[in-house]
């Protein structure tokens, strides 16, 4: 269950990334997406960490073990400099989630530069799936680092006080969902300008289409699919939740 408490910390974060100028709601779910899902990556590391220590097993790891590898975990770059994050976030964490293979994130060698991961011929079918084809095109649209520390700190204080070992990423995305339709009513869904980089949106003939690159894609709990017709925001603001439903986290 959704408490006051927990929406208020939503609405909070929400209104921090709107002041920052990101006026779509789809756009806000999508950003406020990923960085739960970055931030679900180092939880499963972590839990991976403890189990190797208490079974004395070694197991697959998710961040590479170099530096510039641990540098994109949550728990080491959230408490930093809000210039450090943005640039960790911008320059590492964001190119690697998008090559991010077998479960596995990529590496950077002594210049800086994304090294991809090997295909294994052994496992044909784990690296051309649904979530890393959705993944390719994931866009950092956070605007300043000011924005995305508010971003980051909200997150961070509600899974620590609010939903820590709590099953309610399902509950908190229905929340979620249900912003974009107040956001409908409200007049809130504007027609973008047209972009020629990918993005979420597509302006044409005053409505707001959701690209065919979102088609199945499923990422940290959100499977989306392109309706059937149209969206127009202010007149059938929940179509858009009608197309996306939470479900449990699968890399």
């Amino acid at each position: 269950m959704v408490t006051g408490a927990i929406k208020n910390k939503v609405d909070k974060i929400w209104t921090d990334i709107w002041a920052g100028g990101i006026t779509n709601p789809l756009t806000v779910i999508e950003q406020l997406t990923y960085l739960m899902f970055i931030r679900s990556l180092d939880e499963k590391e972590l839990a991976t960490e403890d189990f190797e220590n208490m079974a004395g097993e070694k197991m697959e790891h998710i961040f590479p073990a170099s530096e510039a590898g641990q540098s994109m975990r949550w728990s080491r770059f959230k408490d930093k400099d809000s210039r450090e994050i943005f640039l960790t976030m911008q320059q590492r964490v964001f190119p690697a989630i998008k090559k991010m293979k077998y479960g596995r994130l990529p590496d950077f060698d002594a210049n800086g530069e994304l090294v991809e991961i090997a295909d294994d011929p052994t496992r044909p079918d784990e690296g051309n799936t649904a979530f890393a084809r959705y993944m390719d095109d994931a866009m950092f649209l956070i605007p300043t680092p000011q924005v995305l520390q508010k971003i980051i700190t909200g997150l961070e204080d509600l899974y620590t006080h609010d939903i820590a070992d709590l099953d309610m990423q399902g509950d908190l995305y229905e929340y979620m969902l249900g912003k974009l339709a107040t956001a409908g009513q409200n007049g809130q869904f504007r027609t973008p300008h047209p972009r020629h980089d990918g993005g979420v949106g597509a302006a044409h003939a005053g409505r707001l289409y959701l690209r065919p690159r979102l088609r199945h894609g499923r990422l940290s709990g959100v499977q989306r699919a392109v309706p059937p017709r149209p969206l127009r925001g202010q007149h059938d603001p929940g179509a858009v939740a009608a197309f996306c439903r939470p479900d449990v986290h699968r890399l």
